[in-house]
């Protein structure tokens, strides 16, 4: 199903990126000699892998977002996965809970920054590989959250798809009761589904605001920490300060791409809110994420943008005279 040009070109693209600029980063990280960042490097490496396994997903299962009056659709717009099947739908599912995977890898580096300024025990002794492993299984846990609510409480049953059915026909020229969507109806509809819609719904917006709260709070012990700069040297302090403001972009950007995208759809149909563009606008900025990732943190890392700058110099007179 083809939707416009950017929404099927653009994603493509950051996929492509995506898989070029990570195992840069990958490549950088292992290969660096200088920076002193003991197990946090391994973090940053999963977070790579992380961002490629998102762009290959979205790659499967490209979507898409429709608006009518008081219900949001979430839908495969092309193959493998576009026409209804049990397995395309819980491929859907789980499409949309890796969008969360962001806000779960995020929360293993906050908690890891917290505890390395506070020189705890616990990094040595249990991440490797405990804590390594421990933030997989979180993350998985996150798009099993998600998973759940989209297959419990936002199934495109017949009663959904029928809601919808001839705004998607006219718009998208494809009949909603044989395409795989995720539907959330707030009103105009049965009590079980708006009511399944609405706890559906919240469920999702509790676990953003968790996130959020969380980035906030051991943000906000951080700063304090780098501020009070107890029992760190010149050189460590300059490196955490650097580490942590490479860490704020990496949040503030799911913040704008997916965060404020994802809020939009949420909650702009229970106001009757209708931004076409916005709404397909959230599609394309998550897929931007895993390309400008490793660009943002190579960026506030001078040891490591130092490595990739190209040299270039202007030829001399002589040179261009001879």
């Amino acid at each position: 199903m083809y939707v416009n040009f950017a929404h099927y070109y653009i994603p493509k693209l950051c996929g492509v990126l995506a898989f070029i600029l990570n195992p840069l980063f990958i490549y950088l990280l292992i290969s660096d000699k200088k920076l002193q960042l003991g197990y946090y490097r391994h973090l940053l490496i999963s977070f790579s892998f992380s961002n490629m396994l998102c762009s290959s997903y979205d790659a499967l299962v490209p979507m898409c977002v429709h608006v009518y009056r008081y219900a949001f659709v979430v839908f495969v717009s092309e193959d493998p996965f576009v026409h209804f099947s049990p397995l395309g739908h819980l491929a859907l599912s789980v499409r949309c809970g890796f969008i969360t995977v962001t806000y779960a890898i995020l929360h293993a580096h906050f908690i890891y920054r917290y505890l390395a300024l506070n020189k705890s025990s616990l990094i040595q002794k249990w991440f490797m590989p405990y804590g390594l492993v421990g933030t997989f299984v979180y993350c998985i846990c996150h798009v099993m959250l998600w998973a759940w609510v989209c297959e419990y409480f936002l199934y495109g049953d017949f009663e959904r798809t029928s809601y919808i059915h001839d705004s998607f026909q006219d718009l998208n020229h494809e009949d909603s009761h044989y395409s795989n969507m995720v539907i959330a109806l707030y009103w105009e509809g049965s009590d079980n589904v708006v009511i399944g819609s609405w706890i559906g719904v919240t469920i999702l917006t509790a676990s953003t605001i968790y996130s959020m709260s969380l980035y906030f709070v051991l943000g906000h012990k951080i700063m304090k920490k780098l501020k009070v700069h107890v029992n760190l040297s010149e050189k460590t302090l300059k490196l955490q300060k650097q580490l942590f403001n490479a860490l704020t972009v990496q949040t503030v950007i799911p913040i704008c791409v997916s965060l404020i995208p994802c809020l939009s759809v949420w909650f702009g149909p229970i106001f009757l809110l209708d931004f076409r563009w916005i709404y397909l606008s959230s599609v394309i900025a998550v897929s931007i994420f895993p390309c400008i990732d490793p660009i943002a943190i190579i960026y506030f890392l001078p040891g490591l943008r130092r490595r990739v700058k190209v040299p270039y110099s202007m030829p001399s007179t002589t040179q261009r005279g001879s």
